[in-house]
């Protein structure tokens, strides 16, 4: 009976070590997959809250240094600075001529090559013959668009600019009240740059392609010309325009997919924000989403008129000045969005894209004009207001 009692205590531990998983063979019976949920979608941004960094006059462009600083231009009172994120400003001497800077940004290899890129309005050389409409005026300056490059030297706690070399200019130089345009903007793979030209007020060269008022140019880096822009070769026509047709163009900025938009001026309403397409006429003067400040009809956009179309418009006018594509993850609500500047309407305009389409879906206020708007580096968003408010100012999302 002993024998018997202990087979069966041997076949019971068995049985228990079998229950207790020591048989290695996988289990018959399916696992239900783990279900992987999506992430929740960012929270919608109803407003923002301004920080003051720092008071400037009349600030046009800024840019982001790799260390966090910011290079900043002021065109009232003909300046660069470079300004820390606490505030602290330090003027940058050595400026060309006496008009001050428009725009400016890093070259895309600056870690190595620590160049500037910058649009100023250039006076013409003595004994140029005034002409255009301010002909008359003799406070009106005879001038140019131009762009350069520049390194900047810091010898102590001084900052100067070296090496200036002018790189491109526009054609011809007019006698106007109107607007420079000035905008830089490079592209994805780092081969070319655009600069966007204003109309001066002269209006009808707009349509021709032999000067570059009212343009979008195409340049290599060094300010050559590449071969393939689409007027290369045509007679007549300088080889750097990309696009014409254009008033004010105070927008430029590549979307994440690689596509080139740019916004503009309208006269009494009709700003405009396109899409920007090799060798298209983009209308002015011809055609308008506005009319004339005097209240004169222009003859309006329509299919097949032969001249592209805008995305999107306004009117009345909002004003459009800096303008970006947001990337980053503060914001995230409005990531891959356009984020333009409004100067009349003191406000930053979210622009949502829809294929070749465009549509204004958030506007919020600033309270001041606004000029400018640049991503940090932590995703932030940085405004410059214009005079008589004139500040660099960082907004953080309200939600």
């Amino acid at each position: 009976m002993l024998v018997y009692a202990k087979r069966w205590m041997v076949l019971g531990l068995c049985f228990a070590l079998a229950a207790c998983g020591s048989d290695p063979s996988p289990p018959t019976a399916t696992q239900p997959a783990a279900v992987i949920l999506p992430p929740p979608p960012p929270k919608p941004i109803t407003g923002v809250t301004k920080t003051f960094i720092a008071k400037f006059d009349s600030p046009w462009a800024m840019t982001f240094l790799p260390d966090g600083r910011l290079l900043v231009t002021d065109n009232f009172y003909k300046s660069l600075s470079i300004v820390t994120q606490d505030g602290q400003v330090t003027d940058i001497t050595g400026l060309p001529e006496r008009y001050g800077i428009y725009d400016i940004a890093l070259s895309p290899f600056y870690a190595v090559d620590r160049t500037i890129y910058f649009t100023f309005p250039s006076p013409s050389p003595p004994g140029t013959p005034r002409n255009g409409p301010y002909a008359g005026d003799p406070t009106i300056i005879s001038g140019a668009l131009a762009l350069a490059t520049a390194q900047i030297k810091q010898v102590g706690l001084s900052y100067s600019l070296e090496n200036l070399k002018v790189i491109w200019r526009q054609t011809p130089d007019v006698v106007s009240g109107g607007e420079w345009g000035g905008r830089i903007a490079f592209s994805p793979e780092k081969r070319y740059l655009f600069v966007t030209t204003g109309d001066r007020a002269v209006y009808y060269p707009v349509k021709a392609v032999d000067n570059t008022l009212g343009k979008i140019i195409r340049l290599n880096l060094d300010g050559t010309v590449p071969s393939d822009n689409p007027f290369v070769g045509t007679p007549g026509a300088l080889p750097e325009i990309w696009t014409l047709g254009h008033r004010n163009p105070y927008g430029l900025a590549f979307a994440p997919d690689g596509r080139l938009w740019e916004s503009e001026h309208g006269p009494k309403g009709g700003d405009e924000f396109n899409l920007i397409v090799a060798g298209q006429n983009y209308g002015w003067p011809t055609v308008s989403y506005g009319d004339g400040y005097d209240g004169t009809p222009i003859q309006k956009p329509a299919a097949g008129d032969g001249f592209a179309m805008a995305a999107y418009f306004w009117t009345p006018a909002i004003a459009p000045a800096g303008m970006i594509f947001y990337t980053g993850s503060v914001f995230a609500d409005w990531r891959g969005d356009a984020l333009l500047t409004g100067l009349v309407s003191k406000a930053l305009i979210r622009v949502h894209i829809d294929g070749d389409t465009a549509k204004e879906v958030q506007r919020i206020d600033v309270g001041a004009r606004t000029r400018e708007v640049e991503q940090g580096p932590d995703g932030s968003l940085w405004v410059l207001t214009d005079n008589p408010d004139g500040a660099l100012i960082k907004l953080a999302p309200v939600f």
